[in-house]
């Protein structure tokens, strides 16, 4: 796969237009990013000679210093959230072995992580776990069921009227 750079700069209508930084004659527009990306990406494609899925495409925005400073601190902390995120499955992993290995219940070990004792049971447990096969089952034999219920008696003094 062949990975070009697509710089995006909206226009005063609104538009996006949208050329290939790696081949400027590359270029063309659209109502929203993703549109003007899926035409560059076409565009790209009829330009190289190449098929459409070949072509990689990373956006580069042109915007005002403040968005692009704002849009960068974003992307960081979304990347260190992944980071975080990553580390955290690691240790718990590790730490659910280690009550594990010590004898601690399940449930014990979901308590002191803070987790669901069925999380622990997928840590545990490798690869993915096996669900049983339903298995087709007779059809009950049926009993007949009138068809109109027979009126059910009222109690005196709810909703009956004496006579």
């Amino acid at each position: 796969m062949k990975t070009y750079t697509a710089r995006l700069e909206r226009e005063e209508d609104g538009r996006w237009s949208v050329e290939l930084e790696e081949e400027p004659r590359v270029h063309t527009w659209g109502r929203t990013v993703d549109q003007a990306l899926a035409r560059v990406r076409e565009a790209t494609a009829l330009w190289f000679q190449a098929d459409e899925a070949s072509i990689g495409l990373v956006p580069r925005p042109v915007l005002p210093k403040a968005a692009a400073t704002a849009v960068d601190q974003a992307r960081q902390a979304r990347d260190q959230a992944r980071r975080a995120d990553r580390l955290a499955m690691d240790q718990t992993q590790k730490a659910v072995a280690a009550l594990a290995r010590r004898g601690v219940s399940m449930r014990d070990a979901a308590a002191i992580l803070g987790i669901s004792h069925q999380r622990v049971h997928q840590l545990l447990t490798p690869g993915p776990t096996p669900r049983p096969n339903k298995v087709a089952r007779k059809p009950r034999a049926t009993t007949a069921v009138p068809t109109s219920a027979p009126a059910r008696p009222t109690r005196a003094g709810a909703g009956a009227v004496p006579r």
